[in-house]
Protein backbone atom coordinates (compact mmCIF):
# COMPACT_ATOMS: atom_id res chain seq x y z
CA UNK A 1 0.00 0.00 0.00
CA UNK A 2 3.16 2.18 0.55
CA UNK A 3 4.13 2.12 -2.78
CA UNK A 4 1.07 2.72 -4.16
CA UNK A 5 0.41 5.52 -1.86
CA UNK A 6 3.92 6.88 -3.64
CA UNK A 7 2.41 6.53 -7.16
CA UNK A 8 -0.88 8.24 -6.28
CA UNK A 9 0.89 11.13 -4.60
CA UNK A 10 3.43 11.78 -7.47
CA UNK A 11 0.19 10.97 -9.86
CA UNK A 12 -1.18 14.39 -8.24
CA UNK A 13 2.00 16.17 -8.45
CA UNK A 14 2.79 15.24 -11.73
CA UNK A 15 6.40 14.20 -11.50
CA UNK A 16 8.40 11.80 -9.87
CA UNK A 17 9.99 12.86 -6.21
CA UNK A 18 14.10 12.19 -7.34
CA UNK A 19 15.45 15.20 -5.24
CA UNK A 20 15.59 17.53 -2.61
CA UNK A 21 13.69 20.13 -5.07
CA UNK A 22 10.76 17.50 -5.39
CA UNK A 23 10.31 17.24 -1.79
CA UNK A 24 10.16 20.73 -1.00
CA UNK A 25 7.25 21.14 -3.93
CA UNK A 26 5.27 18.34 -2.57
CA UNK A 27 5.26 20.01 0.71
CA UNK A 28 4.25 23.44 -0.60
CA UNK A 29 1.67 21.75 -2.30
CA UNK A 30 0.30 19.89 0.61
CA UNK A 31 0.81 23.01 2.75
CA UNK A 32 -1.68 25.34 -0.41
CA UNK A 33 -4.15 22.01 -0.75
CA UNK A 34 -4.80 20.94 2.83
CA UNK A 35 -3.40 23.43 5.05
CA UNK A 36 -0.95 21.00 6.70
CA UNK A 37 2.53 21.20 7.34
CA UNK A 38 4.29 18.57 6.72
CA UNK A 39 8.64 18.70 6.28
CA UNK A 40 10.34 18.26 3.19
CA UNK A 41 12.98 15.78 5.07
CA UNK A 42 9.99 13.57 6.09
CA UNK A 43 9.36 13.30 2.65
CA UNK A 44 12.65 12.59 1.05
CA UNK A 45 12.60 10.23 3.77
CA UNK A 46 9.34 8.72 2.71
CA UNK A 47 10.47 8.51 -0.75
CA UNK A 48 13.59 6.99 -0.38
CA UNK A 49 15.55 10.17 -1.75
CA UNK A 50 17.27 10.41 1.71
CA UNK A 51 17.26 7.50 4.80
CA UNK A 52 14.44 5.52 4.07
CA UNK A 53 12.92 5.32 7.32
CA UNK A 54 8.92 3.75 8.37
CA UNK A 55 6.76 6.54 7.80
CA UNK A 56 4.86 7.36 11.23
CA UNK A 57 0.57 7.35 11.11
CA UNK A 58 0.30 10.93 11.17
CA UNK A 59 2.91 11.63 8.18
CA UNK A 60 0.74 8.54 6.36
CA UNK A 61 -2.73 10.29 7.15
CA UNK A 62 -1.32 14.12 5.73
CA UNK A 63 -0.56 12.34 2.33
CA UNK A 64 -3.35 10.11 1.93
CA UNK A 65 -5.32 13.64 2.74
CA UNK A 66 -3.66 15.59 0.06
CA UNK A 67 -4.96 12.90 -2.92
CA UNK A 68 -8.62 13.39 -1.64
CA UNK A 69 -8.61 10.59 1.49
CA UNK A 70 -10.15 11.24 5.32
CA UNK A 71 -6.88 9.14 6.21
CA UNK A 72 -4.36 6.77 5.32
CA UNK A 73 -6.95 3.78 6.39
CA UNK A 74 -9.08 4.86 4.12
CA UNK A 75 -7.14 4.74 1.77
CA UNK A 76 -6.10 1.40 1.67
CA UNK A 77 -9.97 0.30 2.57
CA UNK A 78 -11.02 2.05 -0.55
CA UNK A 79 -8.05 0.41 -2.86
CA UNK A 80 -8.94 -2.93 -1.30
CA UNK A 81 -13.17 -2.35 -2.60
CA UNK A 82 -11.62 -1.05 -6.04
CA UNK A 83 -9.27 -4.07 -6.36
CA UNK A 84 -12.22 -6.39 -5.56
CA UNK A 85 -14.78 -4.27 -7.94
CA UNK A 86 -12.14 -4.59 -11.12
CA UNK A 87 -11.60 -8.43 -10.14
CA UNK A 88 -15.70 -9.08 -10.43
CA UNK A 89 -16.06 -7.35 -13.58
CA UNK A 90 -12.90 -8.69 -14.91
CA UNK A 91 -14.32 -12.58 -14.00
CA UNK A 92 -18.05 -11.59 -14.56
CA UNK A 93 -16.98 -10.87 -18.20
CA UNK A 94 -14.73 -14.03 -18.27
CA UNK A 95 -17.76 -15.52 -17.57
CA UNK A 96 -19.98 -14.40 -19.61
CA UNK A 97 -17.53 -14.92 -22.86
CA UNK A 98 -17.56 -18.42 -21.71
CA UNK A 99 -13.48 -18.11 -21.58
CA UNK A 100 -12.02 -20.69 -20.54
CA UNK A 101 -8.37 -19.82 -20.95
CA UNK A 102 -8.98 -16.08 -19.49
CA UNK A 103 -11.30 -17.96 -16.42
CA UNK A 104 -7.75 -20.27 -15.68
CA UNK A 105 -5.13 -17.71 -16.03
CA UNK A 106 -6.94 -15.38 -13.67
CA UNK A 107 -7.41 -18.51 -11.26
CA UNK A 108 -3.38 -19.04 -11.24
CA UNK A 109 -2.79 -15.64 -11.21
CA UNK A 110 -5.09 -14.85 -7.76
CA UNK A 111 -3.81 -17.98 -6.31
CA UNK A 112 -0.57 -16.24 -6.40
CA UNK A 113 -1.90 -12.74 -4.59
CA UNK A 114 -2.52 -11.66 -1.29
CA UNK A 115 -6.03 -11.82 -2.67
CA UNK A 116 -8.43 -14.04 -0.65
CA UNK A 117 -8.48 -16.67 -3.05
CA UNK A 118 -11.12 -19.06 -0.92
CA UNK A 119 -13.88 -15.99 -2.12
CA UNK A 120 -12.52 -15.51 -5.51
CA UNK A 121 -13.37 -19.61 -5.92
CA UNK A 122 -16.52 -19.51 -4.45
CA UNK A 123 -17.39 -16.50 -6.91
CA UNK A 124 -16.58 -18.21 -9.90
CA UNK A 125 -17.60 -21.43 -8.84
CA UNK A 126 -21.38 -19.87 -8.12
CA UNK A 127 -21.44 -17.74 -11.56
CA UNK A 128 -20.69 -21.33 -13.35
CA UNK A 129 -23.16 -23.19 -11.76
CA UNK A 130 -25.88 -20.88 -12.43
CA UNK A 131 -24.84 -21.02 -16.02
CA UNK A 132 -24.24 -24.76 -15.60
CA UNK A 133 -20.90 -24.88 -17.53
CA UNK A 134 -19.43 -27.77 -15.76
CA UNK A 135 -16.74 -28.08 -18.39
CA UNK A 136 -14.93 -25.15 -17.41
CA UNK A 137 -15.71 -25.97 -13.80
CA UNK A 138 -14.49 -29.48 -14.44
CA UNK A 139 -11.06 -27.40 -15.65
CA UNK A 140 -10.65 -25.28 -12.78
CA UNK A 141 -10.99 -28.50 -10.04
CA UNK A 142 -8.46 -30.01 -12.08
CA UNK A 143 -6.08 -27.62 -11.92
CA UNK A 144 -3.07 -27.74 -8.94
CA UNK A 145 -4.36 -24.68 -7.59
CA UNK A 146 -7.51 -26.46 -6.26
CA UNK A 147 -5.41 -29.31 -4.92
CA UNK A 148 -8.04 -29.70 -1.36
CA UNK A 149 -4.66 -30.64 0.29
CA UNK A 150 -3.43 -26.69 -0.40
CA UNK A 151 -6.66 -25.66 1.75
CA UNK A 152 -7.01 -26.03 5.34
CA UNK A 153 -10.14 -27.89 6.84
CA UNK A 154 -12.07 -24.82 7.68
CA UNK A 155 -11.18 -23.59 3.59
CA UNK A 156 -12.57 -26.54 2.72
CA UNK A 157 -15.84 -26.46 4.71
CA UNK A 158 -16.69 -22.63 3.37
CA UNK A 159 -15.70 -23.89 -0.40
CA UNK A 160 -17.88 -27.21 0.34
CA UNK A 161 -20.85 -25.53 2.41
CA UNK A 162 -20.67 -22.29 -0.39
CA UNK A 163 -21.34 -24.95 -3.71
CA UNK A 164 -23.24 -27.88 -1.66
CA UNK A 165 -25.92 -24.67 -1.04
CA UNK A 166 -26.40 -23.71 -4.30
CA UNK A 167 -26.05 -27.06 -5.89
CA UNK A 168 -28.90 -28.15 -3.70
CA UNK A 169 -31.07 -25.94 -5.53
CA UNK A 170 -29.38 -25.88 -8.92
CA UNK A 171 -28.92 -29.72 -9.16
CA UNK A 172 -26.46 -30.85 -12.17
CA UNK A 173 -28.11 -32.58 -15.21
CA UNK A 174 -24.09 -32.99 -15.85
CA UNK A 175 -21.74 -35.75 -13.75
CA UNK A 176 -18.60 -34.69 -14.88
CA UNK A 177 -17.73 -32.98 -11.76
CA UNK A 178 -18.12 -36.11 -9.76
CA UNK A 179 -14.79 -37.78 -11.63
CA UNK A 180 -12.92 -34.63 -10.85
CA UNK A 181 -10.96 -35.62 -7.01
CA UNK A 182 -10.58 -32.36 -6.30
CA UNK A 183 -14.65 -31.37 -6.58
CA UNK A 184 -15.31 -34.87 -4.26
CA UNK A 185 -12.94 -33.46 -1.81
CA UNK A 186 -13.90 -30.14 -2.05
CA UNK A 187 -17.35 -29.83 -2.25
CA UNK A 188 -18.89 -33.81 -2.27
CA UNK A 189 -17.55 -34.80 0.57
CA UNK A 190 -17.57 -32.01 2.41
CA UNK A 191 -21.15 -31.10 2.06
CA UNK A 192 -22.85 -34.09 3.39
CA UNK A 193 -26.42 -33.25 2.02
CA UNK A 194 -29.23 -34.86 5.23
CA UNK A 195 -31.42 -33.37 3.20
CA UNK A 196 -31.34 -35.41 -0.11
CA UNK A 197 -29.95 -38.52 0.72
CA UNK A 198 -32.96 -40.26 -1.02
CA UNK A 199 -32.37 -37.18 -3.17
CA UNK A 200 -29.78 -35.94 -5.68
CA UNK A 201 -27.06 -36.45 -3.05
CA UNK A 202 -28.01 -40.27 -3.10
CA UNK A 203 -27.63 -40.69 -6.88
CA UNK A 204 -24.09 -38.51 -6.82
CA UNK A 205 -23.34 -41.36 -4.10
CA UNK A 206 -24.06 -44.35 -6.64
CA UNK A 207 -22.55 -42.94 -9.34
CA UNK A 208 -19.11 -42.18 -7.37
CA UNK A 209 -19.20 -45.84 -6.24
CA UNK A 210 -20.13 -47.13 -10.12
CA UNK A 211 -17.14 -44.85 -11.13
CA UNK A 212 -14.60 -45.70 -9.04
CA UNK A 213 -12.91 -42.15 -8.87
CA UNK A 214 -11.07 -42.39 -5.65
CA UNK A 215 -10.47 -45.36 -3.34
CA UNK A 216 -11.68 -42.63 0.10
CA UNK A 217 -14.21 -41.54 -1.62
CA UNK A 218 -16.05 -44.98 -2.87
CA UNK A 219 -15.83 -45.59 0.64
CA UNK A 220 -17.55 -42.92 1.78
CA UNK A 221 -20.31 -42.97 -0.61
CA UNK A 222 -20.72 -46.69 0.45
CA UNK A 223 -21.18 -45.62 3.90
CA UNK A 224 -23.66 -42.92 2.91
CA UNK A 225 -25.74 -45.56 0.84
CA UNK A 226 -26.11 -47.40 4.06
CA UNK A 227 -27.26 -44.70 5.95
CA UNK A 228 -30.32 -44.28 3.21
CA UNK A 229 -30.91 -47.83 3.22
CA UNK A 230 -31.37 -47.49 7.49
CA UNK A 231 -33.18 -44.20 7.48
CA UNK A 232 -36.03 -45.89 4.37
CA UNK A 233 -35.63 -48.99 6.67
CA UNK A 234 -33.86 -51.59 4.69
CA UNK A 235 -31.94 -53.73 5.89
CA UNK A 236 -28.31 -52.38 5.64
CA UNK A 237 -24.53 -54.00 5.50
CA UNK A 238 -21.59 -53.32 7.48
CA UNK A 239 -19.05 -53.98 4.96
CA UNK A 240 -15.75 -51.66 6.16
CA UNK A 241 -14.46 -54.29 8.72
CA UNK A 242 -11.63 -52.58 10.42
CA UNK A 243 -11.65 -49.62 8.56
CA UNK A 244 -12.95 -47.27 11.03
CA UNK A 245 -9.79 -47.58 12.77
CA UNK A 246 -7.72 -46.77 9.78
CA UNK A 247 -5.28 -44.24 10.13
CA UNK A 248 -5.14 -43.30 6.36
CA UNK A 249 -8.84 -42.16 6.23
CA UNK A 250 -10.38 -38.59 7.19
CA UNK A 251 -11.49 -38.59 11.19
CA UNK A 252 -14.80 -37.42 10.31
CA UNK A 253 -15.29 -40.71 8.04
CA UNK A 254 -13.78 -43.18 10.75
CA UNK A 255 -16.54 -41.49 12.91
CA UNK A 256 -19.35 -42.45 10.03
CA UNK A 257 -18.18 -45.93 9.68
CA UNK A 258 -18.16 -46.80 13.10
CA UNK A 259 -21.97 -45.20 13.55
CA UNK A 260 -22.67 -47.85 10.96
CA UNK A 261 -21.49 -50.30 12.87
CA UNK A 262 -23.90 -49.55 16.17
CA UNK A 263 -26.58 -48.49 13.38
CA UNK A 264 -26.61 -52.51 12.04
CA UNK A 265 -25.98 -53.84 15.48
CA UNK A 266 -27.20 -52.01 18.14
CA UNK A 267 -26.69 -54.58 21.34
CA UNK A 268 -22.79 -54.87 20.93
CA UNK A 269 -20.59 -53.99 24.16
CA UNK A 270 -20.58 -50.66 22.95
CA UNK A 271 -17.37 -49.48 25.95
CA UNK A 272 -15.44 -51.88 24.14
CA UNK A 273 -16.16 -50.99 20.55
CA UNK A 274 -15.87 -47.34 21.50
CA UNK A 275 -12.55 -48.11 23.81
CA UNK A 276 -10.82 -49.73 20.60
CA UNK A 277 -11.20 -47.18 18.34
CA UNK A 278 -10.49 -44.41 20.53
CA UNK A 279 -6.91 -46.19 21.25
CA UNK A 280 -6.88 -46.72 17.81
CA UNK A 281 -6.62 -43.06 17.09
CA UNK A 282 -5.57 -41.29 20.07
CA UNK A 283 -2.35 -40.71 21.95
CA UNK A 284 -1.72 -39.90 25.50
CA UNK A 285 -5.28 -39.77 25.94
CA UNK A 286 -5.75 -37.12 23.32
CA UNK A 287 -7.88 -37.05 20.22
CA UNK A 288 -9.64 -35.09 18.00
CA UNK A 289 -13.61 -34.50 18.51
CA UNK A 290 -14.27 -35.20 14.53
CA UNK A 291 -13.52 -39.02 15.12
CA UNK A 292 -16.85 -38.74 17.15
CA UNK A 293 -18.66 -35.88 14.97
CA UNK A 294 -21.06 -38.59 13.63
CA UNK A 295 -22.02 -40.75 16.34
CA UNK A 296 -22.77 -38.10 18.48
CA UNK A 297 -26.01 -37.41 15.91
CA UNK A 298 -26.13 -41.09 15.31
CA UNK A 299 -26.55 -41.95 18.83
CA UNK A 300 -29.60 -39.39 18.67
CA UNK A 301 -31.77 -40.68 15.56
CA UNK A 302 -30.86 -44.14 16.64
CA UNK A 303 -32.33 -43.58 20.36
CA UNK A 304 -28.99 -45.03 21.51
CA UNK A 305 -29.00 -44.01 25.17
CA UNK A 306 -25.97 -46.59 26.24
CA UNK A 307 -23.96 -44.98 23.07
CA UNK A 308 -24.93 -41.63 24.39
CA UNK A 309 -23.37 -42.13 28.00
CA UNK A 310 -20.38 -43.65 26.78
CA UNK A 311 -19.47 -40.58 24.87
CA UNK A 312 -20.08 -38.79 27.49
CA UNK A 313 -17.81 -40.60 29.35
CA UNK A 314 -15.27 -40.62 26.91
CA UNK A 315 -15.50 -36.70 26.46
CA UNK A 316 -14.90 -36.39 30.16
CA UNK A 317 -12.13 -38.21 30.54
CA UNK A 318 -10.13 -37.88 27.11
CA UNK A 319 -8.20 -34.47 26.19
CA UNK A 320 -10.47 -33.50 23.49
CA UNK A 321 -8.27 -31.18 20.81
CA UNK A 322 -10.96 -28.68 18.96
CA UNK A 323 -10.03 -26.12 16.66
CA UNK A 324 -12.21 -22.96 15.01
CA UNK A 325 -14.37 -25.32 13.00
CA UNK A 326 -15.24 -27.45 15.17
CA UNK A 327 -17.35 -25.27 17.24
CA UNK A 328 -20.29 -27.35 14.90
CA UNK A 329 -18.99 -30.37 16.42
CA UNK A 330 -18.87 -29.39 19.79
CA UNK A 331 -22.92 -28.23 19.11
CA UNK A 332 -23.98 -31.83 18.06
CA UNK A 333 -21.82 -33.15 21.29
CA UNK A 334 -24.30 -30.74 23.46
CA UNK A 335 -27.55 -31.81 21.54
CA UNK A 336 -26.77 -35.40 22.13
CA UNK A 337 -25.97 -34.35 25.68
CA UNK A 338 -29.63 -32.65 25.58
CA UNK A 339 -31.15 -36.03 24.61
CA UNK A 340 -29.52 -38.14 26.98
CA UNK A 341 -30.41 -35.94 30.30
CA UNK A 342 -33.62 -35.60 28.78
CA UNK A 343 -33.51 -40.08 29.15
CA UNK A 344 -32.40 -39.62 32.98
CA UNK A 345 -34.80 -36.30 33.54
CA UNK A 346 -31.88 -34.65 34.33
CA UNK A 347 -33.58 -31.21 34.37
CA UNK A 348 -30.67 -29.21 35.57
CA UNK A 349 -28.28 -30.82 32.70
CA UNK A 350 -31.19 -30.11 29.90
CA UNK A 351 -31.16 -26.35 31.29
CA UNK A 352 -27.25 -26.43 30.89
CA UNK A 353 -27.28 -28.01 27.63
CA UNK A 354 -30.00 -25.22 26.47
CA UNK A 355 -27.54 -22.34 27.08
CA UNK A 356 -24.77 -24.19 25.49
CA UNK A 357 -26.23 -25.05 22.01
CA UNK A 358 -25.79 -22.64 19.78
CA UNK A 359 -28.30 -23.53 16.20
CA UNK A 360 -26.21 -21.27 13.94
CA UNK A 361 -23.44 -23.86 14.34
CA UNK A 362 -24.89 -26.68 12.65
CA UNK A 363 -23.80 -27.12 9.61
CA UNK A 364 -25.96 -26.27 6.66
CA UNK A 365 -26.10 -29.60 5.07
CA UNK A 366 -27.37 -31.07 8.90
CA UNK A 367 -29.65 -28.02 9.31
CA UNK A 368 -33.10 -29.97 8.55
CA UNK A 369 -31.66 -32.72 10.05
CA UNK A 370 -31.20 -31.32 13.49
CA UNK A 371 -34.46 -28.98 12.95
CA UNK A 372 -36.41 -32.57 12.88
CA UNK A 373 -33.97 -33.71 15.59
CA UNK A 374 -34.94 -30.49 18.25
CA UNK A 375 -38.23 -30.87 17.31
CA UNK A 376 -38.65 -34.17 18.94
CA UNK A 377 -36.46 -32.95 21.89
CA UNK A 378 -39.22 -29.74 22.40
CA UNK A 379 -42.20 -31.93 22.29
CA UNK A 380 -41.55 -34.27 25.04
CA UNK A 381 -39.71 -31.68 26.83
CA UNK A 382 -42.80 -28.69 26.78
CA UNK A 383 -46.33 -29.62 28.78
CA UNK A 384 -48.43 -26.85 27.27
CA UNK A 385 -50.66 -28.68 24.26
CA UNK A 386 -50.72 -26.14 22.16
CA UNK A 387 -46.86 -26.13 22.10
CA UNK A 388 -46.82 -29.68 22.40
CA UNK A 389 -48.58 -29.43 19.04
CA UNK A 390 -46.90 -26.71 17.18
CA UNK A 391 -43.56 -29.10 17.80
CA UNK A 392 -45.26 -32.66 16.53
CA UNK A 393 -46.48 -30.32 13.46
CA UNK A 394 -43.32 -29.13 12.58
CA UNK A 395 -41.69 -32.25 13.17
CA UNK A 396 -43.98 -33.89 10.66
CA UNK A 397 -43.58 -30.80 7.96
CA UNK A 398 -40.00 -31.50 8.72
CA UNK A 399 -40.24 -35.25 7.85
CA UNK A 400 -42.42 -35.00 4.75
CA UNK A 401 -39.81 -32.84 3.29
CA UNK A 402 -36.64 -35.20 4.41
CA UNK A 403 -38.85 -38.32 2.63
CA UNK A 404 -37.50 -40.44 5.23
CA UNK A 405 -39.76 -43.61 6.18
CA UNK A 406 -37.84 -44.04 9.62
CA UNK A 407 -39.34 -40.57 10.77
CA UNK A 408 -43.22 -40.91 10.62
CA UNK A 409 -45.43 -39.63 13.88
CA UNK A 410 -44.83 -42.87 15.50
CA UNK A 411 -40.90 -42.90 16.05
CA UNK A 412 -41.72 -39.26 17.85
CA UNK A 413 -44.51 -40.25 20.14
CA UNK A 414 -42.69 -42.85 20.89
CA UNK A 415 -39.29 -41.67 21.03
CA UNK A 416 -38.62 -41.55 25.04
CA UNK A 417 -40.35 -44.70 25.45
CA UNK A 418 -38.24 -47.42 23.24
CA UNK A 419 -34.74 -46.06 23.33
CA UNK A 420 -32.10 -48.28 23.55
Amino acid sequence: MIDLLKKELELKLGQKIKNRGDAELLAHAIQETIDHQISYNTIRRFFGVSTNVKPNNNTLNILAKFIGFKNYIHFTQTHSFREKKNLSEIVYKAIYNEDNEEIISLVKKIKKTPEDFVSFIILLVRELIYIKNYHILNNIFDLKEMEFKSFSYSEVLLIGNSTGLLLRKNPMDNYILLKNRNFLHCVYSSFVDYSNINGFYGEWGKFVVRNEVDKEMIIFSNAILQLRKYLNQEKIQNDFGELACSNMLHPILCSRLLSLSFLNSPGQKTDEILNKYIKSHSKKKQIYVDYLYELFITAIYSKNISLMKSLINIMNVSRISTFTYQKDHLNMYYFMCLFYNQSVKNKAEIKKYLKLINVSFFKPCYEDFADLLFQIFWYHHVKNKTTKEFHKNKYLELAEKLNYSYFDEKFLLEYTSIQK
